[in-house]
């Protein structure tokens, strides 16, 4: 029998889910009076995402903890990580971009900056496999000192 979620992870997935309404009806609002609005277009998207990481969050168990797998890949589901670390990944970048949109920011500067956390979590996540591959050869026995 799956346990009831605590007060505060409701109150968390009910935030997440009224967040994600309202960055989503507001956008709706704003595309109504100027169409031509990018960050209202990529607000809609992030409102959604608002809404999904919230019922992600709620479905997810409370036995369904990181620590009873033993391999870290698996554990974090590939390159991006479990649903929730990437839906996370993508709030993060669409509300950089509305952010970066909504200061007066022209669109190649927002998007570069998008870019360059993408990058980042792409250069990360192959230097920690690297090291790991390279401590794999070394017994172990940390990084090694060429």
């Amino acid at each position: 029998m799956p346990q009831r979620p605590s007060k505060f992870a409701r109150a968390i997935t009910a935030s997440f889910v009224l967040g994600g309404v309202v960055v989503a009806a507001l956008a709706f609002i704003a595309i109504v009076h100027d169409p031509t609005s990018d960050a209202a277009w990529v607000a809609i998207p992030l409102g959604v995402l608002l809404v999904g990481w919230g019922v992600t969050f709620a479905r997810m168990s409370a036995d369904d903890s990181p620590d009873d797998e033993d391999d870290e890949e698996a554990r974090s589901g590939g390159l991006l990580g479990a649903p929730l670390a990437r839906l996370s990944w993508a709030i993060a970048l669409l509300a950089g971009y509305v952010a970066a949109r909504l200061i007066g920011r022209p669109v190649d500067s927002s998007l570069v900056a998008v870019g360059s956390v993408v990058a980042l979590l792409l250069v990360n996540r192959a230097v920690d496999r690297w090291v790991r591959r390279r401590e794999g050869r070394n017994g172990g026995a940390g990084p090694a000192t060429d």
